[in-house]
């Protein structure tokens, strides 16, 4: 249940280094506050998330919610994924898909 500072700081990296292995999309939740955020005093309309791509991963999804809007953010390795515009615009159209359905 408690893994002491020590296991985190040998055990941390090699198993980062061991997680490619294992799979090589992330995909996450990027939690948001229920209230209205600014920047600059300036309210935001949208905030958009992006998870950081770990060394020898191919994608990273991230989905949050703000002001009752879902945004999502791909970061990809160019090298691994060459198509992500079409990968992004299926996206778009599956998520305008579901919005429809779940009007009716």
């Amino acid at each position: 249940e408690h893994v002491p500072p020590l296991g985190h700081r040998l055990g941390g990296p090699l198993l980062g280094q061991a997680a490619r292995l294992w799979f090589d999309v992330l995909v996450t939740s990027v939690p948001l506050p229920g209230f209205g955020l600014r920047l600059g005093g300036d309210p935001l309309g949208a905030v958009f998330p992006l998870a950081p791509l770990a060394p020898g991963h191919s994608l990273a999804v991230a989905v949050s919610t703000y002001r009752g809007r879902v945004h999502y953010g791909l970061v990809a390795d160019g090298a691994a994924v060459d198509d992500l515009d079409l990968l992004a615009r299926a996206v778009t159209e599956e998520v305008t898909a579901l919005t429809v359905a779940c009007a009716h």
